[in-house]
């Protein structure tokens, strides 16, 4: 016979608190250790979208410049300055402000009228190199050169973005192009010894950054790119 009712229920209660208790501790043990089961991960997943933020390409109106302080290796460079023709622009990730675009397709509607129209080409070749879309860039200065092929500004911004395409040695082409009609075109000048350095020719680049120095102003523009390039060229 097993024991009475009133002795074996508050056994039974005892025995119940008791293993409830037990399991618990086990529990809290198993949520609060790092790489259990049920504990926290060692690192945790973020969702890599969520951290980006948006920065729209810039898109100007402002003619291509130069290249800023040059890179080792080949391919296109990367700086923070200001790269040619960039500007403060504006826009969003799904297409460039009202006004730009309007532009654009004022540009777009006159080479549709007259394929040559060397001012429109230009323009919208700058207006591409700004939006980082150095490919089509490219080929409206490769249209306009077609039209102007001694014109050393828009050689010289063609060069500019086959470098930004990853094509140095086609640039560098573009560049020795420029400077054999003009031995001293400084824009030209300077941007071939970012393809010289960018393509590992150190002595040629170094030469080329001097050049520049001799014949520009203290106070040029690039002249301390050029200056801070030939630091890091040791020449």
């Amino acid at each position: 016979m097993g024991l009475p009712a009133r002795i074996a229920i508050p056994i039974l209660a005892v025995f119940a608190v008791v293993f409830l208790g037990i399991l618990g501790w086990f529990l809290r043990i198993g949520f609060s250790t790092t790489g259990s089961a049920f504990g926290p991960s060692t690192a945790p997943a973020e969702q890599g979208d969520a951290r980006i933020q948006a920065t729209p390409a810039p898109i100007a109106t402002d003619p291509p410049g130069t290249f800023t302080v040059p890179q080792t290796g080949t391919g296109p460079m990367k700086s923070s300055g200001a790269l040619p023709g960039a500007g403060v622009g504006g826009g969003t990730p799904a297409g460039p402000p009202g006004p730009v675009m309007a532009e654009l397709q004022q540009l777009r509607a006159r080479i549709a009228r007259n394929p040559k129209d060397l001012a429109a080409l230009v323009q919208l070749g700058n207006m591409e190199f700004d939006a980082q879309k150095f490919d089509k860039a490219a080929d409206f200065y490769a249209r306009a050169l077609a039209l102007d092929p001694a014109n050393p500004d828009v050689r010289t911004d063609y060069a500019t973005a086959l470098h930004q395409s990853g094509q140095d040695l086609d640039a560098l082409k573009q560049l020795d192009a420029v400077l054999k009609q003009r031995h001293d075109f400084p824009t030209a000048l300077f941007n071939r010894g970012v393809v010289l350095q960018a393509i590992g020719r150190r002595t040629d680049a170094v030469a080329d950054f001097r050049r520049y120095l001799q014949i520009v102003k203290p106070d040029d523009a690039r002249a301390a790119a050029a200056r801070s390039a030939l630091q890091q060229l040791g020449g």
